[in-house]
C-alpha cells in the first residue's frame, strides 16, 4: 500500500517562504516516504526539489485553495493526506476540520516576541508538534540542488523590495557598489525584479549592466553570477543568503532580530537612528523612514569587506555590521 500524500501550504512573500524552508525540509525529512505536494506560487517548486504541485482536485479557479466550503473532491483528498501543514498567520478555515492538519504560525503575533527569529520560532512549533529534528543539516545539499552552477564573478545589487519604506536611496547603493567593485575587481550587475521595473526604481544614469528578472528562474540565474550581493530587506536578499552567497542587507524600519536572512555569510547593516527599528510586523507605518538616510555607503562597504575577509559563520548565525 502506498503511503498517504502530504501537503504544505505557504502563500506568503518570497522572503517569508525562504525563512520557512528549514521547517519545510524538516517536515519532508520526518515523512521521507511520503509524496509531498506544495500549494503556493508554482514557480517556488524550484526551491523544493522532489516536491509536486498541489493536485488539481484541491484547487479551484486561479489555483487558490478552497475556503469555508471546499468541493467534495478537495475534502476527500485533504482528509486522506498525512499531514496537511499550513504556514499562515492564522489557521485557514479548512484546516481545523482535517484529521491530520497542522498549523505553523509564520511569525510571532505579539510585539513582545519581536526578538524571536522566524526560523527559530517555527522550529519551536515543530518541536511542540513532535516533528523530529534532522540528523544532518539539509541546507548544503539543498544548495547544490537549487544552484548547481555558481560561476560568480559579479557584484549583484538589488536596490528594491516589495515595500518602498525598506529601500535605501539608490545613490547609497551606487556609491557602495562602485567602491567595492573597484576594490574587489567585480563588475556591478543591477538586478531589476518586477517591482523595480514597474516603479522604475533602479534609476537612470548608472552605467551598470542590468539584469531583468521576471520570475524565480531568472532570479536564480542572476544569483548564480554573484560573488557578493548588496540589497535591502527583501526576498532576493533572503534567497541569496540562504544559497550561501555573501550578502550585505540593509535594515531600516523592519526588525532584523525577527527578519534577518538565514545563511552562513550574511551581514546585517542597521540604521544608527534611535527610532529604528520601528516595525515588528508588516505593514510598515512610516511612509518616509528617516532611518534609511542614515545608513551610509561607508557602513555597507565596511560590512562587505569584513564579510569577505572572514570564514563563513555556522549556519543561521548573523554577521553584524553594527551601528555606524
Amino acid at each position: 500500500m502506498s503511503p498517504s500524500p502530504a501537503l504544505a501550504y505557504h502563500a506568503g512573500g518570497l522572503g517569508d517562504f525562504v525563512l520557512s524552508l528549514p521547517a519545510l525540509q524538516r517536515l519532508a525529512a520526518a515523512h521521507s516516504e511520503t509524496a509531498w505536494h506544495y500549494w503556493g506560487p508554482r514557480e517556488r517548486l524550484a526551491l523544493l526539489p522532489g516536491w509536486s504541485p498541489a493536485p488539481p482536485q484541491v484547487l479551484r479557479g486561479e489555483g487558490s485553495l478552497w475556503g469555508d466550503r471546499p468541493a467534495v473532491a478537495a475534502v476527500r483528498w485533504l482528509a486522506g493526506a498525512d499531514p496537511v501543514v499550513a504556514f499562515a498567520a492564522v489557521p485557514p478555515p479548512w484546516l481545523p476540520v482535517l484529521p491530520r492538519g497542522l498549523h505553523i504560525q509564520t511569525f510571532p503575533g505579539s510585539p513582545e516576541a519581536a526578538v524571536e527569529w522566524v526560523p527559530r520560532f517555527q522550529a519551536g512549533q515543530l518541536d511542540s508538534a513532535g516533528v523530529p529534528r534532522m540528523a544532518q543539516p539539509g541546507l548544503p545539499h539543498w544548495r547544490r540542488q537549487v544552484l548547481p552552477l555558481h560561476p560568480g564573478g559579479w557584484l549583484v545589487v538589488h536596490p528594491g523590495s516589495g515595500d518602498r519604506a525598506k529601500n535605501l536611496p539608490l545613490a547609497t547603493w551606487r556609491r557602495a557598489a562602485e567602491a567595492l567593485g573597484r576594490d574587489l575587481g567585480l563588475p556591478p550587475l543591477l538586478l531589476e525584479g518586477p517591482v523595480e521595473q514597474e516603479r522604475g526604481a533602479t534609476g537612470a544614469g548608472w552605467p551598470a549592466e542590468r539584469c531583468a528578472c521576471s520570475n524565480l528562474e531568472d532570479l536564480l540565474s542572476a544569483l548564480s553570477r554573484a560573488s557578493l550581493l548588496l540589497g535591502n530587506d527583501s526576498g532576493v536578499a533572503h534567497l541569496a543568503g540562504l544559497l550561501g552567497i555573501p550578502t550585505v542587507v540593509a535594515f531600516g524600519p523592519s526588525t532584523p532580530a525577527r527578519w534577518r536572512p538565514l545563511g552562513p555569510r550574511v551581514a546585517v547593516v542597521r540604521s544608527p537612528r534611535g527610532c529604528a527599528p520601528c516595525c515588528v510586523a508588516p505593514p510598515i507605518s512610516c511612509d518616509h523612514p528617516a532611518c534609511l538616510a542614515e545608513i551610509t555607503a561607508a557602513a555597507l562597504i565596511a560590512a562587505a569587506r569584513r564579510l569577505l575577509d572572514v570564514a563563513p559563520n555556522p549556519e543561521g548565525q548573523e554577521t553584524r555590521a553594527g551601528r555606524r
